[in-house]
């Protein structure tokens, strides 16, 4: 019974080692190539697997993007984890959710912009990036919201357009970020001192 577990054990580590493997190699060619160009055969070869591989863990090329599509949402929703802090300690707050946001945008901006590309013409991806934008931009506005009604913070605008205000940083920095043309520190602390007078401090 006890080899019996090992061996599937060992099954599973390996199937989920190949999965990932094939997400990898996905992603790569995804950012590399653009969504249009990237093939089955594309991903296969850059996973060193057969085509038979691919469709044990993935249905379609749709499929396997709509997989790392839904992991950029998860990493967002992440980043904007308050565990551990206090929530009313907004310039805390803000300064620990505009790093891990920026971090996150940094890390997965090739594919983001393969994915604002795509959800022009696939209502799916359409669906799905619009999450992704619109969750980030309603958790902030929902505690700028929440710190206002505590008199904590005096926001000079809505709450739902200072998130989108936000978010629009992120984009734009992320690039910077990307180029060398300034550090994640840097436009950290610029996007908090901006965020900080928008909100009354």
């Amino acid at each position: 019974m006890t080899q019996g577990w090992a061996i599937r054990e060992d099954h599973d580590r390996a199937d989920a080692q190949r999965h990932g493997e094939l997400l990898t190699a996905a992603r790569a060619a995804f950012e590399e190539l653009g969504y249009g160009a990237t093939t089955i055969a594309e991903i296969t070869r850059r996973a060193g697997v057969s085509r038979a591989t691919f469709y044990v863990y993935f249905a379609s090329k749709e499929q396997v993007f709509a997989v790392l599509a839904e992991q950029v949402r998860d990493r967002f929703l992440r980043a904007q984890d308050l565990s551990g802090i206090d929530r009313d300690a907004v310039d805390e707050v803000l300064r620990r959710t505009i790093a891990t946001t920026l971090e996150a945008t940094v890390e997965n901006l090739a594919l983001m912009t393969v994915l604002n590309h795509q959800a022009v013409a696939d209502d799916e991806m359409r669906r799905l990036w619009s999450e992704i934008q619109g969750e980030a931009v309603h958790r902030t506005a929902t505690y700028v919201s929440q710190q206002a009604r505590a008199g904590r913070v005096q926001p000079v605008a809505d709450p739902e357009a200072l998130g989108t205000m936000g978010a629009g940083m992120n984009d734009r920095y992320a690039p910077l970020v990307v180029a060398g043309a300034t550090t994640v520190d840097e436009a950290v602390e610029e996007m908090h001192r901006i965020w900080m007078a928008c909100l009354g401090h």
